[in-house]
């Protein structure tokens, strides 16, 4: 069987070895002699600006080409070549041109290794897990690994004369690395776990990690990773010899740890990678279990052991999070000595995110309700919080202690008036067939209005749980929210689907409002279920907006001119989670993939124009189609804010 086309220019050798103390072998890819190497001399210190794979969303940075390689690719301007190329997101558009010529091919092959995401969640995923990795694995490394297991997708010839050390360029290129789900079965999963080990020995110039497989040689590589700055890390299941590594980690921008076990000896790894990144870490999001350690134990007492163990300095004054602007906390137990650890470590008042998850107790919310209320109206330190997430209740708010908490955070709400975007997640579930629809309460509806500033308001719920009730919002309640937050963009609530025409009149009135979310409704998840579920919620909203008598004549437009839908609404979305609607006057072609457009009509209003408007059905978010796998939110939003 002839060497594979995929690793054409792929396979390219350089002059860096793997290093032979490693456990095994690094990851090459192998090809022809000649021409790509010599095409490689010119790309080794390519920088990398896009995302690779059929999963990437994030765009590339922008960056200024060399003005040689610009003469001989097309005659424009560098920075004009270069948006040109930014924009290119199809794979296999990007690999088709890099082909062209060697110019072409020194600008697109960073652009498309730029991010790599893999996951092998069965035994049939694995052939596609190898086929993505082996091209930037040495020939040794593939040799290697095929003695410790053959399978499907694996390289079956090899060029002859090539340095089998050699890594292949390709690994230098890829800047982003996502690995999911890889536990095909315990017979499987070492193979799995080892072409993993080894494309991270070849991805040195890594910036962009989020991993689920967390071994000993992993936790190694991701150390010695010089230019990394954001690191996702699932270690639930992770022994703590594997994480101990990761203790030299340092200068992290971007931090997230999920870990649902028990291993005080775990929590040593973390406040250490806490220790080295607290001047430079920007955005930090830790979820554990409510039985675990606390990653902030001890943390003062151990900072000054570090301090004075390296010989450094202590900071009597400031906090430690110096740069900390987005924290993320869920499940982690609170009692009085994390909270006095918490004022030390962290300036909440220089906080411009804030996402709170399932903690059971008031004493959290007590304690930074306290702190906003003493800087309020203050100009001289005045509160940078402008996004806040919180769990409002997690089953019923019959429970005396899970109402407790529920009135500290609407306390905390309403302590302050600074935010932009509000998030309530599963809000006021209620026992079946005990009460009327409450729908919102007074005071947390009041709570939501204190926030002029607004542009996204989100009261959304994961589902409904068997045996509750979500408490739907009518229009008198939808319509105060509109008419108190003028500034409003995005609004998910659940609403009241037997009141829906009123509540699209009531809608009507929020002037800015680009997105709205409706979600759940009565008739979601029943059975039988209708025949176009969702359906009524959208008619219901544009028909309202069509049919709205108080539309002025465009006096842009002659009297009897077509209705624009852009010219009297700025409304361009319209979901129900499970389905998503883009909304418009017209569409332009349909690109691959997308759905046929429908439209909406209405009889002709006052100014005389016949009104109509097109929806469209979306695609939902590219996911990696390999079961529990993450999606791609938390890299695609670091690598934003990286750019």
């Amino acid at each position: 069987m002839a060497t594979r086309r995929s690793t054409r220019g792929q396979n390219l050798p350089t002059r860096e070895d793997v290093d032979d103390k490693q456990e095994a072998p690094a990851k090459a890819i192998v090809g022809k002699k000649e021409k790509p190497q010599k095409a490689a001399g010119k790309t080794t210190g390519q920088k990398s600006t896009t995302v690779k794979g059929r999963a990437s969303k994030s765009q590339p940075q922008s960056s200024l080409i060399n003005p040689k390689v610009m003469k001989t690719a097309l005659p424009v301007p560098p920075e004009v070549l270069s948006m040109i190329l930014d924009n290119l997101k199809d794979p296999s558009t990007i690999s088709k041109l890099g082909r062209t010529n060697k110019s072409f091919y020194t600008l697109m092959m960073p652009r498309l290794y730029h991010r790599i995401a893999v996951a092998a969640m069965f035994h049939a995923h694995i052939p596609k897990l190898i086929r993505t990795l082996e091209p930037h694995l040495s020939i040794a490394q593939k040799k290697q690994l095929k003695k410790e297991g053959k399978y499907r997708g694996q390289q079956e010839r090899y060029p002859i004369g090539l340095d089998e050390k050699a890594k292949p360029i390709c690994a230098g290129y890829v800047r982003q690395l996502v690995v999911g789900v890889a536990d095909p079965g315990k017979k499987h999963k070492y193979i799995v776990d080892r072409y993993v080990e080894e494309a991270f020995k070849n991805m040195v110039n890594l910036e962009i990690v989020e991993t689920r497989v967390v071994t000993k040689s992993i936790s190694q590589s991701i150390a010695s990773f010089a230019n990394l700055k954001a690191l996702s890390l699932f270690i639930n299941d992770s022994e703590p010899e594997n994480i101990e590594p990761l203790a030299r980690v340092k200068n992290l921008r971007h931090l997230y740890l999920q870990d649902n076990g028990y291993y005080s000896s775990k929590s040593d790894a973390i406040q250490s990678m806490l220790r080295n990144s607290r001047t430079t870490l920007q955005s930090l999001a830790i979820e554990n279990a409510p039985y675990a350690c606390q990653f902030l134990r001890d943390w003062e007492k151990n900072l000054k052991a570090s301090n004075e163990e390296n010989g450094e300095g202590i900071n009597e004054q400031g906090h430690d999070f110096s740069a900390l602007k987005s924290l993320t906390l869920s499940n982690m137990p609170i009692d009085e000595n994390f909270i006095r650890e918490f004022q030390k470590a962290i300036d909440f008042t220089k906080l411009r995110e804030l996402n709170l998850t399932s903690f059971n107790d008031s004493l959290l919310y007590s304690h930074l309700t306290s702190v906003a209320t003493s800087y309020q109206g203050t100009k001289d330190t005045p509160l940078s919080l402008r996004s806040l997430s919180l769990h409002m209740s997690k089953d019923s708010m019959n429970n005396q202690g899970e109402s407790a908490t529920f009135e500290a955070k609407l306390r905390f709400i309403s302590s302050f008036d600074t935010l932009t975007t509000l998030k309530l997640q599963n809000y006021g579930q209620y026992p079946s067939n005990t009460i009327a629809n409450p729908g919102l309460t007074d005071p947390l509806l009041q709570a939501i209005l204190k926030h002029k500033n607004l542009r996204t308001l989100k009261i959304s719920y994961t589902g409904r749980m068997s045996g509750f009730e979500t408490p739907y919002l009518g229009a008198e309640t939808v319509g105060a929210i509109v008419d108190g937050l003028p500034l409003l963009r995005g609004f998910e609530f659940a609403p009241d689907e037997a009141h829906m025409d009123s509540i699209s009149q009531a809608l009507l009135r929020g002037s800015n409002l680009q997105s709205i979310t409706c979600f759940p409704h009565a008739t979601w998840g029943i059975h039988p279920p209708p025949a176009d579920p969702g359906a009524n919620i959208i008619s219901s909203i544009l028909l309202a907006c069509l049919s709205n008598p108080n539309l002025k004549p465009n006096l842009t437009s002659p009297p009897t001119g077509n209705f624009i839908w852009e010219d009297r609404y700025k409304l361009k979305r319209v979901s129900v989670q499970y389905k998503t609607w883009d909304v418009a006057s017209a569409f332009g072609k349909r690109a691959k993939g997308e759905l046929r457009p429908e439209k909406m009509q209405a009889e002709e209003g006052a100014d005389g124009a016949r009104r109509e408007v097109w929806y469209r059905g979306v695609t939902g978010p590219q996911r990696m189609h390999v079961g529990f796998d993450p999606e791609f939110e938390w890299v695609d939003k670091v690598d934003r804010e990286m750019q």
